[in-house]
């Protein structure tokens, strides 16, 4: 039960990373179009209005920084699943080598003490 909830979190994280860095990457692509016609073919349509020329670059700007903003939230979300997944990994590791410590235990002790191996064989 515990794995499949696990798988669930896990499937849903996936889900909204894909989405993320696509919208990234649809968002910067769009901005590169947007700098490249405005630089190049729009430029005199833009150079004849001072306004039309403040808000295209404007509008651009903007996009930037919504870019820039998703960015970083994607970084900090990146960040705090590594630093989960991290405590996940090192509690199964404790749990496992308390598991191999126990078990080191038995075998030493049933190295030690063999007769009473032999004795628990003959009662069988």
């Amino acid at each position: 039960m515990e794995v499949e909830t696990v798988e669930k979190s896990v499937g849903a994280r996936s889900v909204s990373f894909r989405f993320r860095r696509n919208l990234l990457f649809v968002a910067t692509l769009l901005t590169l179009v947007l700098v490249f016609l405005g630089a190049v073919p729009y430029h005199e349509k833009l150079a004849e209005s001072p306004m039309r020329f403040a808000i295209f670059w404007i509008g651009i700007f903007v996009l930037v920084a919504a870019i820039l903003a998703l960015a970083l939230y994607d970084l900090v979300r990146v960040r705090r699943d590594h630093k989960r997944r991290v405590r996940e990994l090192e509690r199964e590791l404790a749990a496992a080598a308390a598991e191999a410590r126990s078990f080191m235990r038995l075998m030493e002790q049933a190295k030690r003490d063999p007769k009473e191996d032999s004795l628990d064989d003959g009662r069988d």
